[in-house]
């Protein structure tokens, strides 16, 4: 027997599920967050996976006979393929995915939240599917430390996190975004081995003596960060709900980001990354 991840036509009520018969339905679960999608045709969708920009993907788990598992393979539509892929929370399984060169052709879907999400939105059942702002991913929670190598230490040591994403010497870009003249930080991005998310350590330094406390600069101040499509978009709609930007729209090589007060002290990190879709409805725009 085989463990099988489905994300489309095969799963429960949908066009392919008769495939798995002699299967046995174990659950639903998720992808990592590393996976994105995109409609096919607007037939099935075709998963693929991504590290930089990548999404939990929600699906189906199922126990599959080994004999069975090659049927599946050779009955699904034209360039699916099993592979391997990461669920939360269970490891490395069989899963159904499409190569990336021929999804990129294809409007993408990964905002949606999965094919059902996506169905519901294009065919109207669905007013919003991820906000006013058009967040469509949790990318990070940040957290700022007295020390970055401390931390990173404690982390890797304790907790089994990986470093992703390191920069040090920021300067101008940090003060910037999180709108405080002079402020200078080292930051780390890290993985969790046992949940996919990303937490982010920064260490500050020049902080202002009279900086209010809502900056989450201090030690064991956090913050957390979502990806949009529309940063300026975003951000208005978050202004319009009682929000407010921090700091200026500024520029990484990633793209743009701004920190914001949420109107209860917090703060909300936006950050811009595409994740398009070609949809023949408007109920699903932000707005």
């Amino acid at each position: 027997m085989t463990g099988l991840f489905v994300n489309g036509t095969l799963m429960r009520g949908l066009q392919l599920n008769g495939n798995l018969t002699g299967a046995r339905f174990i659950g639903e679960g998720r992808t990592m967050p590393c996976y994105r999608i995109h409609t096919i045709g607007d037939v099935h969708p075709g998963m693929y996976r991504d590290d930089h920009v990548g999404s939990s993907v929600p699906g189906e788990l199922y126990d599959v006979p080994d004999d069975l598992l090659k049927q599946i393979e050779e009955r699904e539509p034209p360039g699916l393929y099993i592979g391997e892929v990461d669920l939360q929370g269970i490891g490395s399984v069989r899963g159904v995915l499409y190569p990336q060169p021929l999804a990129v052709d294809h409007p993408e879907i990964t905002r949606f939240g999965g094919w059902r999400g996506y169905l519901a939105a294009r065919d109207g059942r669905m007013a919003s599917p991820f906000g006013s702002t058009g967040a469509w991913a949790w990318h990070h929670t940040g957290l700022a430390v007295r020390s970055l190598d401390a931390a990173l230490d404690f982390h890797a040591g304790t907790l089994g996190f990986t470093v992703v994403f390191e920069a040090r010497g920021m300067s101008d870009l940090i003060s910037s975004v999180v709108g405080l003249p002079g402020l200078e930080a080292d930051l780390a991005q890290c993985l969790s081995p046992v949940s996919g998310q990303t937490l982010e350590f920064i260490e500050f330094r020049q902080v202002p003596d009279d900086c209010p406390d809502l900056y989450p600069v201090r030690p064991g101040r956090a913050h957390t960060a979502f990806l949009v499509d529309d940063l300026d978009f975003a951000l208005s709609s978050l202004i319009r709900a009682g929000g407010r930007a921090m700091g200026a729209i500024t520029e990484f090589s990633e793209g743009r980001a701004v920190y914001c007060a949420d109107g209860n002290g917090s703060v909300v990190e936006l950050e811009e990354a595409s994740c398009r879709a070609t949809v023949d409805s408007t109920n699903w725009v932000p707005a």
